[in-house]
C-alpha cells in the first residue's frame, strides 16, 4: 500500500479517537445482538441478528460513520482533501480504507456473537456460513462507502440517512426475493444471504429444497457490487478533484 495512503488511514483513526464515530463499529453490532435477544432470543436468535444487521443496521452504521468522518473534515473546510500535498484521490482512498476496516470489524463482531449463541443454544446458522457472511458483507457493502461520503458532503446527515433507509427497505421489500435482484446493488447482500445463511429477506429460514439455496448467485452478486463500488469511487474522485481545482 502507498505510504501516503497508509498515513491517511492512520490519520483518520486518530482523528476519530475520543469521538462517537470511533466506537460506532462496536456499538451498532453489540446493540443489534442485545436488541434481537430481547425481541426474539432462543434458537432463532442468530437468524434474527443477521437479518436485522444486513438489512437495516449495517447500512445505517455506514451512513452515520461516513457522515461523522466527513463532518470532521467540514470543520477544517476539507483542507486535507483540497489543499494538502497529498492528492484528493489519496485522501479519499485513505478514508475509504479506514471505513472499510470499520465495516469488517462490525461484521466480525456479529459473526462472533452469533457463533457463541449458536454454540450455547444449538446451531441454526453454520459457523462457516457465518464467517462467509461476515467476509461477503464486508465486500458487498463497499459501494455504499463512497456513496455515503458524497451524500454527507453534498447534502448532510438527513439526506444521507434517508437514502440509506430507502435503499435498504426498498431493496429488501421489492427486489431481493425476485429474479431482478441484480438490478439494485442494495438488494444483492440480502439475496446472497439466502444461500449463505439460509435466511429469507423477511428474516425467516429458507425452506428445505428452495431454489433460493442456489449458490449460483454468489459470484454474479459480488461482481455487480464491485462494479458499483468502482463506479461510485470514480464519481467521488471526479467530484472532489473538481472541488480541488475550484479551490
Amino acid at each position: 500500500m502507498d505510504i501516503a495512503i497508509l498515513n491517511i488511514v492512520k490519520t483518520e483513526s486518530l482523528k476519530m479517537r475520543h469521538t462517537f464515530g470511533k466506537i460506532l463499529s462496536i456499538i451498532f453490532p453489540v446493540f443489534t445482538l442485545f436488541l434481537v435477544y430481547g425481541l426474539i432470543g432462543g434458537r432463532n436468535f442468530s437468524a434474527g441478528v443477521w437479518n436485522f444487521w444486513y438489512t437495516i443496521l449495517l447500512p445505517a452504521m455506514l451512513a452515520v460513520l461516513c457522515y461523522l468522518g466527513m463532518k470532521k473534515d467540514e470543520k477544517i473546510n476539507y483542507y486535507n482533501m483540497l489543499v494538502m500535498p497529498a492528492t484528493p484521490e489519496k485522501c479519499l482512498l485513505g478514508k475509504m480504507i479506514y471505513y472499510s476496516i470499520e465495516l469488517f470489524l462490525s461484521n466480525f463482531i456479529i459473526f462472533i456473537g452469533t457463533s457463541v449463541a449458536d454454540i450455547l443454544n444449538g446451531n441454526t446458522i453454520p459457523i462457516v456460513g457465518g464467517l462467509c457472511a461476515a467476509v461477503l458483507l464486508s465486500i458487498l457493502y463497499l459501494w455504499k462507502i463512497p456513496l455515503y461520503m458524497l451524500l454527507s458532503y453534498r447534502f448532510g446527515m438527513f439526506v444521507d440517512i434517508f437514502v440509506c433507509f430507502i435503499l435498504s427497505i426498498g431493496a429488501t421489500a421489492i427486489l431481493a426475493n425476485t429474479n431482478l435482484w441484480w438490478l439494485c446493488p442494495a438488494a444483492v447482500p440480502v439475496r446472497l444471504m439466502c444461500p449463505i445463511l439460509g435466511i429469507l429477506p423477511n428474516g425467516l429460514l429458507v425452506p428445505d429444497g428452495s431454489s433460493l439455496y442456489s449458490t449460483n448467485v454468489i459470484l454474479p452478486g459480488i461482481f455487480v457490487s464491485l462494479i458499483w463500488f468502482v463506479l461510485m469511487v470514480y464519481l467521488v474522485m471526479h467530484f472532489f478533484k473538481g472541488k480541488a481545482v475550484e479551490g
